[in-house]
């Protein structure tokens, strides 16, 4: 028996892995890794800690439980200590395209972190300014506040850990996307019932923030939350302690009464957004009253948004929302009528190893964000006519020029379709006759049941290709970003080789143009130039390729 190859010594296999490519690898950390799916439902977390804690901590606690209270200080500084970890693991992290494709060049990776500005971002947002605070400025703060220069630059520097938040809607995306529990859970929600839960959260936030700040400025006034110093220095705080300080009533001023303080705020902030206003705490100083001014005419705003947004809810005007959130509640039913929730993957036809549930939502959730219209498709496999049905209404002339902007660049990469044999008006016939398809990941397609076989131009999304309907063999597609995959053996007759024909598997949601080879072959027939100098050598090569993947003999007819 043959020994194995070596190279200097070491087998074939621990060449494969000293390869600089596998090597980087190991320290890439791919999208669908259990552990780093863990660590974003964490951040999650800390960021919405943050969203609420920061703001308090500003206007309401004025910072003072952080530094006079060791267990608080010792859990915002752990908190201080995750965001720095994950500013880090950016780096590491793998990312999709906008094909699918998945990116883990660390070069890549890193150019497009700090591209992005997210690095400066996080940086700043990773700086641990309660460690700094505690450790140099502790005894200066508990006796000066915010009088001390260094106890400002600081305290400012931790608000942006609030610019975290924007990035949430990403992590969350990704969880829903990638994580079985959270996809599954998302399938079975009413989608009605979570965007006002989502909406009344942004409520409760806003107002959370706007009482905060009106807190703040109080405490910025004075520079201390002492009941001597709000009591003796103008400010809006100690002005309405002093006109309704009853017996058992509530009581704002001082450290110790942050609960008292943090529901007074609130109770500005409510009926400022609300405009019930009642006038019993009113502004004191210049300040103040600028800063009421425009969080007044910035609630008014927002109550009109807050106003348009439940008519939306309601109503569902939004013809793109309603489509979706229909859908949406129809394959949540279709899911849970499901009488077997699990099947054999040969009878699922899946070579992406999730379950068909998870596939239904991953595919309309990819349908929604890739619609370029303001509504959704009412089905599958639409012509140009029904997937823009302005055409039909326009004049033949103009409809012929629509029709050609929308698919001219798609067929000048089908050299036998291309102007060079085919006139405007045959291009147009063409065009009118293709055909929007769109596939989930996981899905295979060699024929259309309807339209028969084709050529598939990718508008976008990522596919493997094999000879049959089985995981070995795959190589990738190369038509990607508007070019046509195969052009030669879509020529060759149907039951010709049919084993050995093309099989598409999409690892991605994609969306093609779907050229029919009916339409090819009669436009072919009208047109003997674009046969000869072109189609014919393509069907003989491709003839050839499948008769030797089949390996017959070939028969002279």
């Amino acid at each position: 028996m043959a020994a194995t190859p070596q190279t200097n010594g070491r087998s074939n296999s621990d060449t494969y892995r000293s390869h600089p490519y596998i090597k980087r690898m190991k320290y890439v950390i791919f999208p669908t890794n259990t552990k780093i799916l863990w660590w974003d439902f964490l951040l999650i977390l800390v960021v919405c800690y943050y969203a609420l804690a920061i703001p308090y901590h500003f206007g309401i606690g004025g910072g003072y439980k952080l530094y006079s209270n060791i267990r608080f200080f010792i859990f915002n500084t752990c908190l201080d200590a995750i965001f720095i970890t994950d500013s880090i693991l950016v780096f590491f992290r793998a990312y999709r395209d906008k094909d699918g494709r998945i990116i883990f060049s660390h070069r890549s990776i890193a150019l497009r972190y700090i591209k992005s500005g997210w690095f400066f971002v996080n940086l700043l947002a990773s700086t641990p300014t309660v460690l700094i605070l505690y450790i140099d400025y502790k005894q200066e703060y508990l006796v000066k506040s915010l009088h001390s220069s260094g106890v400002r630059f600081y305290f400012f520097l931790g608000l942006f850990k609030l610019f975290r938040l924007y990035g949430l809607n990403g992590r969350i995306k990704h969880l829903m996307d990638t994580s079985e529990f959270v996809s599954g859970l998302w399938v079975k929600i009413n989608i009605m019932t979570a965007k006002m839960f989502q909406f009344l959260l942004v409520i409760i936030l806003l107002t959370h923030w706007l009482g905060c700040i009106w807190g703040f400025v109080a405490f910025v006034e004075v520079g201390s939350f002492e009941k001597e110093l709000m009591l003796s220095t103008p400010n809006w705080m100690g002005n309405w302690q002093k006109i309704n300080t009853v017996p058992g009533g509530l009581y704002a001023l001082g450290w110790e009464n942050t609960t008292g303080r943090y529901w007074l705020c609130m109770f500005w902030a409510s009926q400022t957004i609300t405009s019930i206003g009642y006038g019993d705490i009113l502004p004191v100083t210049t300040a103040e009253y600028a800063l009421a001014n425009f969080l007044m005419l910035s609630s008014g705003i927002f109550w009109a948004y807050v106003t348009a947004v439940i008519v939306e809810i309601v109503t569902n005007a939004n013809k793109l929302n309603r489509d979706s959130i229909q859908r949406w509640n129809d394959a949540s039913q279709m899911v849970c009528d499901f009488a077997a929730q699990n099947l054999p993957e040969k009878m699922t036809g899946t070579t992406a190893g999730v379950k068909a549930s998870k596939r239904v939502r991953l595919f309309l959730t990819d349908e929604r964000d890739h619609c370029t219209r303001n509504t959704l498709d009412e089905k599958n496999a639409l012509t140009l006519s029904e997937a823009y049905p302005t055409l039909d209404v326009l004049s033949p002339e103009l409809r012929k020029v629509c029709a050609l902007h929308l698919t001219h660049t798609y067929l000048e990469t089908i050299p036998y379709l291309s102007s060079k044999y085919l006139s405007t008006d045959d291009q147009t016939e063409i065009a009118l006759q293709c055909r929007t398809l769109e596939f989930a990941a996981g899905e295979h397609f060699s024929s259309h049941p309807e339209f028969g076989r084709g050529i598939l131009i990718f508008k976008y999304g990522l596919a493997l290709t094999s000879r049959t309907l089985l995981k070995t063999n795959l190589s990738w597609t190369r038509a990607l970003g508007g070019h046509a995959a195969e052009v030669n053996e879509v020529l060759i007759e149907d039951d010709y080789c049919k084993e050995q024909q093309l099989v598409y598997h999409f690892v991605s949601y994609t969306k093609v143009l779907f050229v029919p080879r009916s339409a090819i072959i009669n436009m072919l027939k009208k047109n003997p130039a674009a046969w000869k100098e072109s189609a014919r050598w393509r069907y003989f090569r491709a003839a050839l390729i499948l008769f030797s993947l089949k390996g017959d003999e070939l028969e002279v007819v």
